[in-house]
């Protein structure tokens, strides 16, 4: 269909930070929110790779901050796995769910604890992540419980380990997204 042409032809552009081509897509229509099995939306590529421009671009145009695709994560989940904290900021500024959940994903908080973020950590906690928000992996081969407690020890960073403790965080959560 047109629209799913439109939507790859986005999708792949934002992963080429080609910001003319997002802009003239989508005064073309493509759908903002096109979901590319493999890729996300355009808005998960711009998180990902902590393009600032693009996803301001996407946000001011109407793009799901909180959409996720399974397997891709969402744009908040995307930027904390991969420590962008510009972007991280820039999402929860546009009313990002700091507990977002997306199957077959790690929360953000748990993407920046088993990173060893101390800073983006403490951010998504002081904007109401949720320090024993858990999970259960669904990979085969790697059913694990996970939780932010269980990131920060991944990561093996001692302030990290005592700043959870010190909010609350305990081993074996109850809490399931």
């Amino acid at each position: 269909s047109l629209e799913a042409a439109l939507g790859e032809a986005l999708v792949s552009a934002a992963m080429n930070h080609d910001i003319a081509a997002v802009q003239a897509l989508i005064e073309e229509g493509a759908p903002i929110d096109y979901a590319q099995p493999g890729d996300g939306t355009a808005l998960i590529e711009a998180a990902r790779t902590g393009d600032m421009t693009m996803a301001r671009y996407l946000i001011n145009h109407g793009a799901d901050v909180d959409l996720g695709v399974s397997g891709d994560g969402n744009p908040l989940i995307m930027a904390a796995a991969h420590k962008k904290f510009d972007m991280v900021r820039l999402l929860v500024e546009a009313g990002a769910d700091v507990n977002a959940y997306v199957p077959g994903d790690e929360t953000p908080l748990i993407n920046a604890a088993r990173n060893g973020k101390v800073d983006l950590v403490r951010y998504l906690v002081e904007n109401g992540a949720d320090v024993n928000l858990a999970m259960w992996t669904n990979l085969e081969w790697e059913p694990e419980f996970r939780s932010p407690l269980w990131g920060a020890r991944e990561s093996g960073n001692a302030e990290l380990i005592a700043y959870l403790e010190s909010r609350g965080a305990v081993h074996e959560p109850s809490a399931r997204p």
